[in-house]
């Protein structure tokens, strides 16, 4: 595949699903195999790793610069994201390293690695990857020895672009808290995993959130909203978008985009103490009439919202206005509360469902979804006045 031709192809951005190719999911590691049989068969788990590459240095084996791992993209462009040139060619996981960790629940940090192009003519044989000679690759550590080399190491996983069947040395590669398949479509979800990589780390790895994908259904919403001062993420690391959302989160968004309003009243709900954080937000929801508990005296603020709560939420917001569109769902019964509101939100274009003919009411929603919903509220229908 020529240099040319994966230029088309060189942002994770663009990537479209469904792509398989010349490795099999039983071939995972060909690759190193075929790059250094001996060392990769004594460490399986290592596959990186499994040559001592000096960058042409005189950096000692034992330095970072000759371990065989690459350096971070955002260290050579300041983002995290593969550079224009070149594709995600592979990925692993790694448990253990706490970066990913939500509320204490364990999560793995994967790293895809991002792989220069060949030039036209040049093969690969077996292992998927040109002799660097046949690439623009300029085999260097960043910082001397104490840093790991970019477009040195050839290797390749191969779980992702699997069309392309040749590729050059990987030039850096990016970090992330979400699944590479949807980071990537072009990946799919064969494992492979090093634990031995769970701190290799760089400082420009948390210039922001590492979890929120750069092509999801939920980007631009969750980017508009943290601009907008809307949400906010776990930690400064973590934005928690697939994470399931309490309605205390659901009040919090929706005072915010109001402007955060004060509030004459407390909340009428046992539930609610004066000093939680979200103490505010419920209160005004209250008071506008947007949320009437989950029972007389009870908000339930640590309870999970449902699609059907979310939507009624927004309608309440907007006025409780009539639809005249006909619900085209056909798990949204007659006497079903929030009914209305779907006949609305599918009028204005805030929902299309989970499936022509599947709403979900009774369902949890996430955080990038609550997002999404709001976006396209302000989108269609805007602040209400």
């Amino acid at each position: 595949m020529s240099r040319r031709v994966v230029q088309t192809l060189s942002r994770v951005v663009e990537r479209r699903a469904s792509r398989r190719g010349f490795l099999s999911k039983t071939a995972m590691g060909a690759t190193a195999l075929a790059v250094a049989p001996a060392a990769y068969a004594l460490r399986p788990t290592t596959a990186h790793a499994a040559i001592c590459s000096c960058a042409g240095s005189s950096c000692d084996c034992g330095s970072s610069c000759c371990d065989g791992y690459t350096d971070f993209c955002c260290q050579v462009t300041g983002e995290n994201l593969c550079p224009p040139g070149t594709i995600v060619a592979g990925w692993w996981k790694a448990h253990g390293s706490g970066f990913c960790d939500v509320d204490g629940k364990s999560r793995p940090r994967y790293y895809l690695d991002c792989n220069l192009p060949c030039d036209d003519g040049c093969g690969c044989g077996g292992a998927g990857v040109c002799a660097s000679s046949c690439t623009s690759a300029q085999c260097r550590c960043l910082e001397g020895c104490g840093s790991r080399a970019v477009e040195c190491t050839r290797f390749r996983y191969g779980q992702c672009n699997q069309d392309v069947a040749c590729v050059g040395p990987i030039a850096c590669r990016i970090v992330t808290c979400v699944v590479p398949w949807q980071w990537d479509p072009s990946c799919d979800d064969t494992p492979a995993t090093d634990n031995s990589t769970r701190f290799h780390d760089r400082a420009c790895l948390h210039n922001g959130f590492t979890d929120i994908a750069p092509s999801a259904f939920y980007t631009e919403a969750v980017e508009w909203a943290i601009e907008a001062g809307i949400a906010k993420g776990y930690n400064s690391d973590i934005f928690g978008p697939g994470e399931l959302a309490p309605r205390s989160h659901m009040a919090t968004f929706l005072w915010r985009y109001m402007g955060s309003p004060e509030v004459e009243t407390t909340t009428p709900f046992v539930d609610v103490a004066p000093s939680d954080w979200f103490a505010n937000a419920v209160a005004w929801m209250a008071a506008e009439g947007i949320t009437t508990g989950t029972a007389p005296n009870r908000f339930s603020p640590d309870q999970f919202v449902t699609r059907g709560e979310a939507i009624t939420f927004l309608w309440r917001l907007a006025g409780e206005p009539e639809a005249s569109t006909q619900i085209p769902f056909a798990d949204v019964p007659a006497a079903a509360f929030y009914g209305r509101a779907v006949a609305w939100a599918v009028e204005n274009e805030l929902t299309t469902g989970l499936s022509p003919t599947i709403f979900g009411g009774s369902f949890w929603i996430d955080r990038a979804q609550v997002l999404t919903f709001l976006h396209r509220f302000d989108q269609r229908i805007g602040v209400p006045v």
